[in-house]
């Protein structure tokens, strides 16, 4: 039986979500309504997901990280979506946060073990 499911996430900006969305062009929706198809649990979701016949929200608690809200039954399928959410997230996430740093990005590559791997250089 299919059951609505709330998992924590370590994702904390919102842009930085939107932009991992779009890196992996899956389609979302900003200010929805998530509805459990099976136990019409309604939750607003200021991010609603849709890849597919996959359908989650993400919504942020009091201290700011997003919850993942969906369907026990696609958790496969939620699990493989969010690794590479979080994978992008962590991208942008770095190159922000090295750009401050006064860090140049020189190099990425991806290897065939699904890593990215970054060079990053500061010019004094």
């Amino acid at each position: 039986m299919s059951k609505f499911v709330k998992v924590k996430t370590q994702l904390r900006d919102p842009v930085l979500i939107r932009q991992a969305l779009d890196d992996l062009q899956i389609q979302y929706e900003e200010e929805q309504e998530y509805v459990h198809q099976w136990t019409d649990v309604r939750t607003p979701v200021p991010i609603l997901v849709r890849q597919g016949a996959l359908i989650f929200g993400l919504t942020a608690d009091e201290d700011g990280v997003y919850t993942m809200v969906g369907d026990d039954m696609q958790m496969a399928r939620l699990k493989r979506t969010m690794d590479q959410v979080q994978q992008r997230y962590a991208y942008h996430k770095i190159v922000a946060e090295t750009e401050a740093a006064g860090f140049s990005l020189v190099e990425e590559r991806m290897g065939d073990d699904s890593v990215i791997r970054m060079t990053v250089r500061r010019w004094s």
